[in-house]
Parts: C-alpha cells; sequence; structure tokens
C-alpha cells in the first residue's frame, strides 16, 4: 500500500537550490573581478602601478600636476626635479 502517493521524493529541491545558488554565486564573484579590475584606475588616490614596480613616477606626477594647477613656479619644478632624481640616485 502507497502511503506518501509519490511525494518520497521531496529532498530533490535541494540540488536544484543549491546549482542555483552556484550560478548566483558565480556571476556575482565575475562581477565583482570585473569591477576591481577595471575600476582600479578611475577612482582617485589608487596606484596605476602593478604590484613589485616602484612608484618612482608618483613623485614625478605629483609635481607636474601642482605645476599645472599654478602652485609652483617652473623654476621651483626643475630644482624639485633635480633634487628627486638626486635623492633616488644615492
Amino acid at each position: 500500500m502507497m502511503w506518501d502517493y509519490g511525494f518520497g521524493a521531496w529532498w530533490m529541491w535541494i540540488p536544484g537550490l543549491l546549482f542555483t545558488l552556484l550560478i548566483v554565486g558565480g556571476v556575482i564573484v565575475l562581477i565583482v573581478l570585473l569591477v576591481r579590475s577595471t575600476g582600479a584606475s578611475a577612482r582617485p588616490g589608487t596606484s596605476t602601478t602593478a604590484p613589485g614596480q616602484p612608484h618612482e613616477d608618483s613623485a614625478r606626477r605629483i609635481l607636474e600636476e601642482r605645476l599645472a594647477r599654478g602652485e609652483i613656479t617652473a623654476d621651483e619644478f626643475r630644482e624639485l626635479i633635480t633634487t628627486l632624481n638626486d635623492t633616488r640616485q644615492q
């Protein structure tokens, strides 16, 4: 005699739910990785150099920006670049 009328496989929804969660989680991880890889250069204050590379151009870039904004004169810029190059050679 059948007591459950074919409802004995009530647990079969679990693999479907886990598979769906796996797919949704994978999509979320891909979106996060994509945003992190492309959005790093767009945020202010973040470094665009790869890990392990020296940040030697960041000081020069800052000086160039200050010159462009008019915070320092061309003579001060040249003096600071010379000082920067001298300290790096030591």
